[in-house]
């Protein structure tokens, strides 16, 4: 049976256990499920650029080979396109120009020599007086800084054989067989060559005849 003491305790504690309800069903109603990303997600950074160029590159027997790649991040393709130089090709182009400078400088010098009333003089290799061969290495000497040797075989050796008619301003002409020749002049364009021709003559310009005919030329090295 339930004494009037008891009765009292619940009464009083009736107000603290309804206000205790009251306030965990308001709390239960005002919940809201919050989603917190895991320490293990991972999201993939957006980067502020739509493509992206790599470039490679390589030479092989004297071509550069030259590689662009494009990634594009939008559609995740990437594209490429390759660049081939010939450095030899340009190399070559370079040595033909410096060749044609060391020649024009060669026939300039030859020229002003023919206008200097220089003496054939045997064995000669000066502007008091010089021979055939002493007058072309004279000249390639002071004019293109070369040394060919004070003698026709010498000089042969140091040229590349060519037809006459192939002969380009600044190419040594000769008279005589291959490797036994006996005259060189120095050609100079329009069928003309500077010579120290013979004992009681100048250095001087003459044209190429029938009456004595280059055997062949030569393009010096």
């Amino acid at each position: 049976m339930w004494s009037s003491t008891r009765n009292e305790e619940l009464i009083l504690k009736l107000p603290i256990r309804l206000t205790l309800l009251a306030t965990l069903g308001l709390m239960g109603a005002g919940i809201a499920t919050t989603d917190v990303a895991s320490a293990d997600t991972y999201t993939q950074p957006q980067t502020t650029q739509a493509t992206q160029t790599y470039n490679a590159g390589y030479a092989n027997q004297g071509t550069n080979y030259n590689y662009n790649y494009n990634y594009n991040y939008a559609n995740n393709s990437y594209s490429a396109n390759s660049v081939a130089t010939n450095t030899s090709t340009a190399n070559q182009a370079t040595a033909n120009t410096t060749t044609t400078s060391s020649n024009s400088a060669v026939v300039n010098y030859a020229k002003k020599l023919a206008n200097m009333n220089i003496p054939y003089v045997w064995g000669g290799a000066s502007l008091s007086g010089m021979d055939c061969s002493g007058l072309t290495a004279y000249v390639y000497q002071n004019a293109a800084g070369i040394s060919l040797g004070h003698n026709t075989a010498a000089q042969e050796g140091q040229v590349t054989y060519e037809s006459v008619s192939a002969a380009q301003p600044g190419d040594l002409l000769f008279w005589g067989s291959q490797g036994a020749s006996y005259h060189v002049a120095i050609y100079i364009g329009n069928n003309q060559y500077v010579a120290a021709p013979q004992p009681g003559s100048n250095v001087e310009v003459e044209t190429i005849s029938s009456a004595f005919m280059p055997s062949f030329a030569g393009r010096v090295k």
